[in-house]
């Protein structure tokens, strides 16, 4: 299995982003290898939250477009939501009193929580920075 950071989704959802066939690419070989690819749900609802902030984009997806293609993505045979449980949260909190970590760090602290309680030892990400405290998880980058 490797997980799939949001970053990851939007690069894949937006043709003109300067990584989106570096990520396509690196996403069919995991694919293709017979990886599964993972992410939890609150990485779904960030990536729509993201990719239709008229901010970020121009043009933004429109909510509807943005639900289109999260839920194409998720009818891919090779792609499972994971979910958060006791045991992801109890690990949630302890690397963030472990680490000193702010409130910007919540989400990914969470995100590499749920994946390291699932057995998920690798993750896809244009991000690596955000993960390497926890010294858990191998970042992939396209």
């Amino acid at each position: 299995m490797i997980g799939l950071d949001c970053n990851i989704l939007v690069q894949l959802a937006i043709a003109d982003h300067p990584a989106h066939s570096r990520t396509i690419t690196a996403v069919q070989s995991e694919m293709q290898a017979g990886i599964k690819l993972v992410f939890p749900s609150l990485v779904a609802t960030e990536f729509l939250h993201v990719i239709t902030d008229e901010r970020r984009f121009a043009p933004a997806l429109t909510m509807t477009e943005a639900l289109d293609w999260m839920r194409d993505l998720l009818a891919n045979p090779s792609i499972f939501l994971l979910e958060p449980n006791p045991a992801s949260m109890a690990q949630t909190i302890l690397w963030m009193r472990q680490y000193n970590l702010g409130r910007k760090r919540i989400l990914d602290t969470h995100l590499a929580a749920i994946l390291h309680t699932h057995g998920v030892r690798r993750l896809l990400t244009s991000n690596p920075a955000d993960f390497k405290v926890f010294g858990v998880i191998e970042m992939v980058t396209p």
